[in-house]
């Protein structure tokens, strides 16, 4: 019960949350990161509303925890972010951000990206990631409306 006080008020005390959903697709765009809690709380709203989220520009740091969501996909083009924490605290932090990822990029986030400095990013495109993690959907083409 405090566990759940305490996620609550610190959810609600995070200045970068997302805009909540209205309209399909959701669209991720060009999208920095923030803090992890924030993208945590956010990342489970987006879920439980079950609508396709699209991952387009590039998603760095926290972002990166909406590329696994079942209902989210990636743009071909998109790059994808990683660095370490600055905060690690046990399961917070680095350990906190790999729960999130799978296969090969999780462990390459565990033998090499949780080390990169949280001033620098190492980037890499989506068509690596999906091979580093299979699990990844790439979106359609995106297409202006006529």
């Amino acid at each position: 019960m405090l566990c759940t006080v305490l996620a609550l008020l610190l959810t609600t005390a995070c200045t970068d949350r997302r805009p909540a959903p209205t309209v399909e697709p959701y669209v991720i765009s060009r999208d920095g990161g923030g803090q992890l809690i924030s993208a945590e709380a956010d990342r489970a709203r987006l879920v439980a509303w079950g609508g396709l989220v699209e991952i387009r520009g590039y998603c760095a740091s926290a972002c990166v925890i909406f590329t696994t969501m079942p209902n989210a996909c990636v743009g071909p083009k998109a790059r994808i972010g990683f660095h370490g924490s600055n905060v690690n605290l046990g399961p917070i932090g680095n350990q906190q951000m790999a729960r999130y990822l799978r296969g090969e990029a999780k462990q390459k986030y565990l033998d090499d990206w949780q080390f990169v400095p949280p001033t620098e990013m190492h980037w890499i495109m989506a068509a690596e990631y999906q091979k580093l993690d299979p699990g990844i959907k790439f979106c359609t083409p995106w297409r202006p409306k006529q």
